[in-house]
């Protein structure tokens, strides 16, 4: 599951101007109906007039809002991205089985990530690592570019022509290899390929000894939701292997799309 605040990093008197407003964002959340500005002073042990700056950013965010009697409560961008977190959340419980049952499989590090379509990136939301003591994994809550690697490439290929557009235009030096992203044109044909085999392969073993087969997943409105895949050493994939890794990860990459309600073709 995606990692929880630990209260410990958020402790009365910790950090500067960010620590404090979450600790003062924390305390609002927690708080049992409205906050006054002076519970949440003596709570984040700071004075009344540095918590009332703190929550004029928080106001003009939109996270927070005035209520009654100088206190405070958490306003409509906040519920907003609550709702968000919680989808993804709900995401991340019905994918688990089928990303268990992947890992079990083939005992490689397995990913699902969600398509972030604000900044074209792919969020992962959940990751099962491998038991070798070589490995390389994606943490959950990483970002990661759409250009490089099987997870991202995936879920590239099945965009709208205007989305993929605008992520080839922001396309950066690989954030692994320091390399240059490749011209659209390669770019194009290696999706048109991703197209035909319904995933993505990657393998880069000069450099970075990684490798990695995704395919994509799909929601209701039958558009790319995220992918699903499998990431390890170069020099654990083997050729022989690659047939069935590819298919293993399509069809769990199928059937996750039909537990999110895809209706095929």
């Amino acid at each position: 599951m995606p990692p929880t605040l630990n209260p410990s990093k958020a402790r009365p008197g910790a950090g500067g101007a960010g620590a404090r407003l979450v600790r003062l964002m924390q305390a609002v959340a927690e708080a049992e109906g409205d906050a006054p500005l002076k519970a949440l002073a003596g709570r984040l042990k700071l004075p009344a007039s540095t918590v009332h700056r703190l929550l004029q950013i928080l106001i003009d965010a939109d996270l927070l809002e005035r209520a009654p009697n100088d206190a405070y409560r958490p306003g409509r961008e906040f519920f907003r991205l609550s709702s968000l977190m919680l989808r993804k959340f709900d995401y991340v419980q019905r994918a688990r089985p089928t990303l268990e049952d992947l890992w079990k499989r083939w005992q490689e590090t397995c990913s699902f990530c969600l398509y972030k379509p604000g900044n074209k990136t792919a969020l992962v939301v959940d990751t099962v690592r491998t038991p070798h003591p070589l490995q390389f994994v994606l943490e959950p809550l990483s970002e990661i570019p759409l250009v490089w690697g099987s997870l991202g490439r995936s879920i590239l290929a099945f965009l709208p022509a205007d989305e993929i557009d605008a992520a080839l235009a922001k396309a950066e030096i690989g954030p692994l290899s320091g390399r240059p992203a490749p011209s659209r044109v390669k770019m194009r044909e290696e999706l048109q390929r991703i197209r035909q085999r319904r995933c993505a392969v990657y393998e880069d073993r000069a450099q970075l000894n990684l490798a990695g087969v995704a395919a994509p997943v799909f929601g209701p409105d039958r558009r790319v939701l995220g992918s699903l895949g499998v990431t390890m050493p170069a020099s654990r994939f083997k050729p022989a292997d690659q047939e069935r890794l590819t298919s293993s990860v399509i069809e769990s990459a199928a059937q996750l799309s039909d537990v999110f309600g895809f209706p095929g073709t």
